[in-house]
């Protein structure tokens, strides 16, 4: 009779978790990598939903529809990274009055990094016309990651129309490029 060990040797086991090991210490860095760069895309991606969302809301009501910072949800104030708030804006002043409606409060799991909104004439806010066009402004949010590496930055841009667009990588440089064309600065 033929006796068959199915067990593993001391050597085999060795082996093993010696490959498994090299083959986990190359994937952790990449996927560190792909998380940094998937946070920046999905905090950009929120902005643009409320963005859309504003500019929807700004032509039902046929109001002006106020988007802010906001760290309480109830008033403008704060950094973007605490938070945002959306709400109509009728008589424009960029804070909630008895006949303003908060439309939605916009919040984000914790950012590791900082988020930015540079605009004409450094306004922080951002007005929607009933027509869906940006109240005489143009600008962008930009999220750069806390180690300030402009390779996981990324950038929304908003022209005075309403019109929204993500930057990208044109120049195949690993770095995302703004408007006018140079690559994101996170310094």
């Amino acid at each position: 009779m033929i006796k068959i060990h199915t067990g593993l040797t001391l050597l085999e086991l060795v082996i093993t978790l010696f490959v498994l090991s090299i083959l986990v210490g190359i994937s952790v860095p990449e996927f560190k990598t792909m998380i940094e760069r998937k946070k920046g895309g999905l905090i950009i991606r929120k902005l643009a939903s409320a963005i859309e969302l504003a500019k929807s809301s700004a032509i039902a009501s046929n109001h002006i529809v106020t988007i802010c910072r906001s760290v309480d949800g109830a008033k403008c104030g704060g950094k973007w990274q605490d938070g945002l708030i959306l709400f109509t804006d009728i008589n424009g002043n960029r804070l909630i009055d008895d006949d303003d409606e908060l439309i939605r409060r916009v919040t984000f799991f914790t950012i590791n990094g900082e988020l930015k909104w540079r605009a004409f004439q450094n306004r922080q806010y951002l007005q929607i016309t009933p027509l869906g066009f940006t109240r005489y402004q143009n600008g962008n949010f930009t999220y750069c990651p806390a180690d300030k590496n402009p390779k996981f930055a990324t950038q929304l841009i908003i022209n005075r129309t309403g019109r929204i667009r993500l930057a990208r990588d044109s120049n195949g440089d690993g770095v995302k490029e703004n408007s006018k064309g140079q690559g994101i600065n996170c310094q």
